[in-house]
């Protein structure tokens, strides 16, 4: 004999449900987003570096810069420079060589973009010093952070101002620095 009585889920404990599921998901979709942030960062270190590669790669093969800077200070190489560099370094060169492979992150107005759609910014050792000079921006920044004075040692330096959406100032590059949001090769 069956049971005059069946047991439903009644409407307070499928909103009961529903709210647990909720407020479950609202603790799990910061820790995607933190996740998110980590993986564009690695992301842009990662291509720091391969960009770093490709400029000394390029100055062992050609005796010079992808830029005509030789000879000059140590500089921040500019957006048109920037550009202009990219391309050389994708193989429009003497010799056709590529010397990084750009992937879906390039556009041809803007060069190589990080993983916020921003172009890196590079700095060259211009006068073969071996050495960047420590005023030049980004360096004064994560020197004055990490209590250091002087040049880096370096003939490249690049970097990435990670999610600020603007071309920060010095005091923002320094804040940008404190919360490890600028990712560098140095």
């Amino acid at each position: 004999m069956k049971s005059a009585f069946t047991k439903k889920f009644t409407l307070i404990e499928l909103l009961v449900v529903i709210a647990v599921i909720g407020i479950l998901a609202g603790l799990l979709f910061p820790a995607v987003g933190s996740a998110r942030h980590s993986a564009k960062k690695s992301k842009a270190s990662s291509e720091c570096q391969a960009l770093k590669a490709a400029i000394i790669m390029y100055e062992s093969e050609f005796s010079t810069w992808p830029l005509n800077v030789s000879g000059k200070d140590d500089v921040l190489v500019g957006k048109s420079d920037y550009v202009e560099m990219c391309k050389v370094l994708t193989g429009n060169n003497g010799k056709k060589i590529v010397f990084f492979d750009v992937g879906k992150n390039y556009k041809e107005e803007d060069g190589f973009l990080d993983p916020w759609n921003r172009p890196y910014q590079v700095l060259l050792d211009a006068n073969f010093n071996d050495m960047i000079d420590a005023n030049l921006p980004g360096i004064k920044e994560v020197n004055a952070y990490n209590n250091r004075t002087g040049d880096v040692r370096t003939r490249v330096a690049v970097f990435s101002y990670g999610v600020n959406k603007e071309d920060p100032d010095a005091n923002d590059i320094a804040a940008l620095v404190k919360k490890s949001k600028l990712v560098t090769t140095w």
